[in-house]
């Protein structure tokens, strides 16, 4: 049994709250509330986040993702508000969590290609670090993306906490994200014992670790393995993100 999970904010909710309502989709929205009311889904704030957690970490403003030192907890690290929904609702074998400013013109067929698939982690893309040799269906990193190699040269970055022995790298993009009920036990367990770090590096390399299955939707020719982009059109700020991209 599979759970939707929209999430939102006051910035962007009424850009795509109309798409949402219209996309014939059974949802629960998870909406931010820290700096504005939202009356809408299961709302929480940072600081509900850093209560349930008893989470005291901060976002390293020496970390490459956050140069410009205002990114939150709740965008550094995304995974928080998925193990906050978990926590609520644990009783689904699969959670899809989809970014509000995410598009499928095709629900119906974007489901049904991943019936059968077991994975525990599933997003946008994932990618792994050229060494790496697990998980032989995850593109490796190359210079047909913008960041290259590089990627893994700003993850794991400062702030970022893994196990001493991790010697397998992944990183992903994480506006569509598909987590089994057993990957978000793991890292609920994890940020309980105050092991975290930014995300969409963090979560795919604990899980490799852990010795769970990785998948991606897109691929490195920036198609999808599972459906026809011509029949199901998947977009990200009304647009197509292509490997190149990352």
């Amino acid at each position: 049994m599979n759970k939707n999970v929209v999430c939102t904010y006051h910035g962007t909710f009424k850009s795509y709250d109309n798409y949402w309502s219209n996309a014939g989709l059974n949802f629960d929205y998870l909406t931010d509330v820290t700096y504005q009311p939202l009356n809408i889904g299961l709302q929480y704030t940072e600081q509900d986040i850093r209560n349930t957690f008893k989470f005291e970490g901060t976002v390293s403003k020496k970390h490459y993702w956050n140069s410009y030192g205002n990114r939150n907890i709740i965008w550094f690290y995304a995974h928080l508000r998925m193990v906050y929904y978990y926590i609520n609702n644990k009783d689904y074998n699969y959670y899809w969590f989809f970014d509000d400013d995410v598009t499928v013109d095709n629900f119906d067929t974007f489901f049904k290609s991943f019936e059968t698939n077991r994975s525990d982690f599933i997003s946008y893309y994932c990618f792994k670090e050229q060494s790496v040799k697990s998980q032989s269906n995850i593109p490796v990193i190359d210079y047909n993306t913008t960041s290259g190699p590089t990627w893994f040269e700003r993850f794991p970055g400062e702030g970022d906490i893994l196990f001493p022995d991790t010697t397998e790298y992944f990183g992903s993009f994480f506006p569509i994200v598909r987590l089994s009920n057993n990957a978000l036990a793991k890292l609920t367990q994890l940020l309980k014992e105050g092991i975290y770090g930014y995300s969409e590096g963090f979560v795919p390399t604990v899980l490799n670790y852990y010795g769970m299955t990785l998948d991606t939707i897109f691929n490195s020719d920036s198609q999808s393995n599972y459906f026809n982009d011509e029949l199901v059109k998947v977009k990200h700020k009304h647009g197509k993100i292509n490997w190149e991209w990352i």
